[in-house]
């Protein structure tokens, strides 16, 4: 079966669950040094400002030290004038900063995990059986006000908290409380008018006095309650062979769930200091983690072949960002994208491979599905395990195509573009064979990338 998940109001399917720019800008902050190929990552970096796949910036810290920053702007083609600014709209990552101020509080003694939602909000559906914690897990059943079909009316205009509340109050549940889990806005958009319950103070005053400030994040801002923030942010999408500006919302419609702006190197600041203990104790931190991601609190864990890194991603407009923490090697990355026309995940998968010293072969953006003769193709069949989940997958040839099927599931074709490499673009599926060392194809490996998964495949 296909496993859905929606992020900020778009529905992201991967079949893998089942089947399982033109100029670069040097950041001034201070670069430490480490042993990984630059002038590779600023040729792919390039190449994707070249190519008019996206315009982004990219930032690594280790140990607290930038070990590489590195900015593309001007997409080429843009209707719109660019000015590169590097602040971002980072959609969701604002959950993580909700949630660290839910568990400061919660370490206060103002609030626990057990506590209900009727206490605050007990007009909302189920209110009396939703926790703090149910909130926190995307676990409360409350409808995604994101998703409704008037979204597409309102989200430029300005939204006080009575009419969010209204809004969110109106829909049914789409599953009794922690019966399931799926991602809702409305969780953390309820979270952050909890907070101001109990405070008493306004979430931007919270969110300034609790993190901003004490990190010194210079270029972070959240500003829902200002009807004009976030306008001099521009993002782009690619339509015709031209950079289009995106419409704008209005970032009060996104608040406590997805309102703040920020900065890659902020963010890894922030980050780094929430995994050291800077801003809540490791207790509560843990807790975020959660025991898997259908239960975690604000972060999530994304694997990247034998490391695993915890984080959040967040899109708004066409802003895509993504913030990670590899615990083990202290090494924090931020990419925030303003203009996209690629695959966001396969990015990710790209610097990070260059970064930890991963083969990885600058892309060929020209390129086009190649054909390959069934007997070629035949070499490839085989059933396949992973240690990661315990999906088989079946590699076979059928009408001259070579398929990848779970057991019990549907067969997809995976197109060719190299020896070594099989694409099912509609799921965003991408199949890489091992090389041996003499650089042909290995037919007992692949690795197979989809969203956030990097599996490793063996033939039985």
């Amino acid at each position: 079966m296909w496993v859905c998940v929606v992020r900020d109001g778009i529905k992201r399917c991967a079949f893998i669950i089942s089947l399982i720019v033109a100029v670069l800008f040097t950041s001034s902050f201070a670069v430490a040094e480490r042993a990984f190929d630059k002038a590779k990552m600023d040729q792919y970096l390039h190449s994707l400002a070249d190519n008019n796949k996206a315009t982004l910036s990219v930032v690594f810290t280790e140990k607290g030290q930038v070990t590489y920053s590195k900015q593309t702007v001007l997409p080429k083609g843009a209707i719109m004038a660019f000015k590169g600014n590097q602040q971002y709209k980072v959609g969701s990552i604002t959950k993580t900063f909700t949630s660290v101020l839910v568990f400061q509080q919660i370490e206060q003694g103002k609030l626990t995990l057990s506590t209900p939602l009727s206490d605050f909000y007990p007009n909302i559906k189920n209110a009396e059986k939703i926790t703090i914690g149910q909130l926190l897990s995307h676990r409360s059943g409350i409808f995604n006000y994101t998703n409704a079909p008037e979204f597409n009316a309102y989200f430029a205009q300005y939204q006080d908290k009575k009419e969010l509340l209204a809004r969110i109050a109106s829909y049914e549940p789409v599953f009794e409380p922690d019966a399931s889990y799926e991602y809702s806005n409305s969780n953390y958009a309820l979270l952050g008018y909890i907070l101001e319950d109990v405070t008493g103070k306004s979430y931007t005053r919270l969110v300034q006095d609790n993190i901003i400030s004490p990190l010194d994040l210079k270029e972070t801002k959240y500003c829902a309650e200002e009807a004009d923030c976030g306008k001099a942010l521009k993002s782009f999408y690619f339509y015709q062979g031209h950079w289009n500006l995106m419409p704008q919302w209005s970032m009060s419609v996104a608040n406590s769930a997805g309102a703040v702006l920020s900065t890659p190197y902020d963010l890894t600041r922030f980050i780094r200091a929430l995994f050291h203990g800077e801003l809540i104790s490791h207790q509560s931190l843990a807790m975020m983690k959660g025991i898997k991601n259908t239960t975690s609190k604000g972060l999530f864990k994304l694997p990247f072949y034998t490391k695993s890194s915890y984080g959040h991603r967040g899109k708004i407009e066409s802003f895509l960002s993504d913030v990670s923490y590899f615990d083990a090697d202290d090494v924090a990355l931020s990419v925030t994208v303003d203009a996209l026309n690629h695959n966001f995940n396969d990015i990710l998968v790209a610097v990070l491979s260059i970064y930890f010293d991963r083969p990885f072969e600058l892309p060929d953006f020209d390129r086009k599905p190649i054909s390959l003769a069934i007997a070629q193709l035949k070499k490839y069949e085989g059933t396949f395990t992973t240690p990661s989940v315990d999906v088989e997958i079946k590699v076979f040839v059928q009408d001259g195509m070579l398929m990848m099927q779970a057991a019990g599931q549907a067969p997809l074709p995976a197109e060719p573009y190299s020896l070594y490499e099989f694409e099912y673009k509609p799921a965003g599926i991408l199949c890489k064979f091992a090389k041996t060392k003499e650089g042909g194809v290995d037919y007992t490996q692949f690795t197979l990338h989809q969203v956030d998964w990097i599996l490793p495949y063996s033939k039985q």
